[in-house]
Order: structure tokens, then sequence, then C-alpha cells
């Protein structure tokens, strides 16, 4: 969200109803890989590993971010516009960054 009254604009991330602990709060120890997961969250801003099925860390919860950013900035992503979820991971993993930045 972004907040427009006034001088300057303040943006707010909301909406962490998907957020996990990544960590184990006794022994602070990452939680295990593993894999076999559904997708979960909206499916452009869905990390590749997201749509993998692998359980999510730190550098998903990046790439999303990139994503957020990229279409407040753009408009769209160059996926936006796909309806499979095989034809928008197959252009997730086949741009360059240098055409989705």
């Amino acid at each position: 969200m972004i907040l427009a009254d006034g001088p300057s604009h303040v943006s707010f991330l909301i909406d962490f109803g998907l957020a996990e602990r990544f960590h184990n709060l006794t022994t602070y120890l990452h939680h295990s890989y593993s894999t076999d997961h559904p997708i979960i969250g909206t499916l452009p801003f869905t990390s590749v590993n997201g749509y993998r099925g692998h359980a999510q860390a730190h550098h998903d919860d990046l790439e999303s971010l990139a994503y957020t950013i990229i279409y407040s900035g753009c408009g769209e992503l160059p996926w936006t516009h796909f309806c499979s979820h095989k034809a928008i991971l197959w252009k997730k993993l086949s741009i360059t960054t240098e055409e989705l930045y």
C-alpha cells in the first residue's frame, strides 16, 4: 500500500497471512528443506522454488519482493498475461535479469 497524503509518499507492506517462522524458536535452527508443497500465494509473484513445490525460505521472499517492486514500477510483469502455471514458470526460468529489470 502507498499513502499518498502529503509531500512524501509512504509505502506499507501488508498481508502476512501466509507468513511462517523460518526457524525453531527454542533452538534457532532453520526448518529443514522439503519438497512436495502446494503453490502458495499470488502466481505472478510466487518464487520459482514455490512453483516447483519446494519449501520457501528468505531468498524466495526477496524474489517475490523484487517481482512486487517491478510490478509497482512498470504496471505488469513479463508473465502477467499468461494463464497456465507451466507458461509462467517457463517465462520466469527463461527471462534474463536485464529483460526483467
